[in-house]
């Protein structure tokens, strides 16, 4: 029998350079890169074992061997033939980032059974011949089931076609146009086959889907960190949209090394990424190798590593965890020195704690910020601490959207002073509206030393309403009763130009410097720069006085204090809540009032929650009382009616 093998020649020959060309690259230790080599090598086996078996039908031997190579010759045929097949249908998954759950009898009857069953029907044949058979001559001639390994090959295009329509917007436009050829192809090759089994047209075919596929691989440099030949963040992010967009629940182990820097100066640079590298070939096969999971490891930043498992199990998920925070607890040995790293690992679930992509990059930055303060090598995300962090992330997001949208409310909260129970003086607040428009109290989310845009534009805009609303009450007048004291972040004092913008706001609003106060939280005071000290010395030039805030949870700096135009300091609630329950902190807390009026500086108490707090601070003398209990922060319109109101009645 004469066979058209040119075809197959061409084949090999298309194959091989691609083979070679892929082996040149930097191998990718990626799943769509992994699957389009098993795709590969199954169209390579399915070329070659078909162009020997035609070679020795062309040229038979009459040897008992023969046949028998042949038929196994053969065999290697079908099965790398249903393999290709196979192979097209998880190229395709990887395309989607969908993993093949080995485990699952659901994933096993999908994906795994057509291939077994093909398998079988393989072995089968070696004793009865359901899919081919040779007559004494060494000719090849189909079987009566042949048919049946056709329908299981057109069960897995079918599979991918259909994977390929459901998550159509999920592929870029050249990947649908190559999945479509390789179907069409494929097609092509098979039926000209079919009816022409002299023309071997097939695996040509295949080689021209094989190349297609090529061209539409990234160029792996975009996708590998060189250094540690490890996924790099890119990879990550286009990973993680896909499964996001797919709604495909999964966990990420990030691993951080903390002290990376200082072993680089200790140990030199090149050593430092030795372990790196050390650190990187560990997380890419830990998941494998000592927990069976699926799990890819990426290089999310320069000392963050991500690893990426799949499924729903979230017992093996948290196993990985606490094994690779056992693993970065052991020394690693780089040129004969046991080296140790500081590092914590923490694991974030989708769809649990993160919905969208920006809402996890938010979510590590927040944990990063203190990492390294963790005393546990596991860092839970849910502890409270995390919660707080993230509500003053969230008060930048609010303040941002409230102040853009003008939606922002200034409202007056009534002080209790020791001689006139209540007085003209109020504490300005600031509520922001979330998205369903309710009125969220930010006062305890407001970083003391942070600094960003947002909270530098709300102090302004807060200064500014409480000037424009004095001017009105005082109507011009210079000694106007009516008095505000309003809050300012460190940011906002340690501008260069700060007393600047404070005289234009004054002159713009017709305002007086002396009738707000300006509040400072004791760590504010404490921790700011040179700027912020001179700012604070000038404003006794223009008779606008300090009130310390919060005096006794922060860090404390008596000097500063009385060195800057203070008038008036505010002990924190957690002072007086621990003179209530112990005569020795009573006795500091009796102390600090006598400190401090002894200095001519009136003391406040802030947070008045209760009796019980209010009675602690009258009994320790404290001249003015805030907070809650003596009233709730009101409009400025009702604000007014309620002091005029209750100075009329007394």
């Amino acid at each position: 029998m004469q066979y058209n093998y040119y075809f197959d020649i061409c084949a090999i020959f298309i194959l091989t350079t691609i083979a070679v060309i892929s082996l040149s690259r930097r191998q990718v230790p990626a799943y769509r890169q992994r699957s389009y080599s098993m795709l590969l090598l199954t169209f390579l086996i399915t070329s070659f074992s078909e162009r020997i078996e035609t070679q020795m039908q062309m040229n038979p031997i009459n040897a008992d061997w023969f046949i028998l190579t042949q038929k196994a010759l053969q065999a290697v045929y079908y099965l790398a033939h249903l393999g290709s097949a196979f192979c097209y249908l998880v190229y395709i998954m990887s395309v989607l980032d969908m993993y093949l759950d080995f485990k699952s009898l659901k994933s096993f009857l999908q994906t795994f059974l057509a291939y077994t069953i093909g398998a079988v029907m393989v072995v089968i044949n070696f004793f009865y011949p359901v899919l081919y058979y040779y007559t004494p001559d060494s000719q090849y001639h189909r079987g009566p089931f042949i048919w049946v390994y056709y329908v299981l090959a057109f069960y897995y295009i079918c599979y991918g076609l259909l994977l390929t329509l459901k998550y159509n917007n999920l592929m870029r436009m050249k990947t649908r146009i190559v999945v479509a050829s390789y179907v069409l192809f494929s097609l092509v090759g098979i039926v000209i086959q079919y009816f022409y089994p002299l023309i071997l047209m097939e695996n040509f075919c295949n080689s021209i889907s094989a190349t297609l596929v090529f061209i539409t691989l990234q160029n792996p440099g975009e996708m590998v960190d060189e250094h540690l030949n490890i996924l790099n963040r890119k990879a990550f992010l286009e990973s993680l949209d896909l499964r996001i967009r797919r709604k495909s629940a999964f966990s990420t182990v990030f691993v951080t090394i903390d002290n990376i820097r200082a072993l680089s100066s200790e140990i030199g640079y090149a050593q430092s990424q030795e372990v790196l590298k050390q650190i990187a070939k560990y997380l890419k096969r830990v998941g494998i190798t000592e927990y069976k999971l699926q799990s890819y490891a990426y290089r999310y930043s320069e000392f963050i590593f991500a690893l990426t498992v799949h499924g729903t199990d979230g017992t093996s998920a948290r196993d990985l965890l606490e094994g690779v925070a056992k693993r970065l607890q052991e020394s690693w040995s780089s040129s004969g020195m046991a080296i140790r790293i500081e590092g914590h690992c923490f694991m974030i679930s989708y769809p649990e704690n993160y919905i969208t992509t920006s809402e996890l990059i938010n979510k590590i930055d927040i944990i990063m910020e203190d990492i390294a303060e963790s005393a546990g090598t596991i860092v839970e995300i849910d502890e409270h601490k995390f919660h707080q962090k993230k509500k003053a992330r969230d008060f930048d997001l609010l303040a941002r959207t409230n102040l853009d949208a003008k939606s922002a409310i200034i409202k007056f909260q009534p002080i209790l002073s020791k001689k006139y129970k209540i007085n003209y003086s109020a504490d300005v607040v600031c509520f922001f509206k979330d998205e369903n428009g309710n009125e969220v109290d930010v006062r305890e989310q407001i970083p003391d030393v942070k600094i960003t845009q947002s909270l530098l534009d709300t102090d302004e805009f807060v200064y500014r309403r409480a000037c424009r609303a004095l001017s009105f009450w005082n109507d011009g007048d210079k000694n106007g009763k009516y008095r505000a004291v309003v809050g300012l972040s460190q940011g906002e004092i340690s501008r260069t130009d700060f007393l600047r913008r404070i005289k234009k706001i004054l002159r713009e609003e017709k305002a007086e410097a002396s009738w707000i106060s300006l509040k400072l939280t004791e760590t504010t005071l404490t921790t700011m720069n040179n700027v912020a000290e001179r700012n604070l010395k000038l404003l006794g030039d223009i008779n606008c006085q300090i009130i310390v805030d919060k005096f006794g949870s922060g860090y404390g700096d008596l000097d500063r204090i009385l060195s800057l135009p203070v008038m008036q300091v505010n002990i924190d609630i957690s002072v007086l809540r621990s003179a209530r329950a112990s005569e020795k902190m009573k006795l500091v807390a009796q102390g600090i009032v006598n400190l401090f009026h002894d200095v001519s500086i009136f003391v406040g108490a802030s947070g008045i929650s209760g009796q019980e707090d209010k009675e602690m601070a009258e009994e320790l003398g404290c001249d003015f009382l805030m907070g809650d209990f003596m009233g709730e922060p009101m409009k400025d319109s009702s604000y007014v009616k309620f002091i005029d109101a209750y100075f009329e009645e007394a």
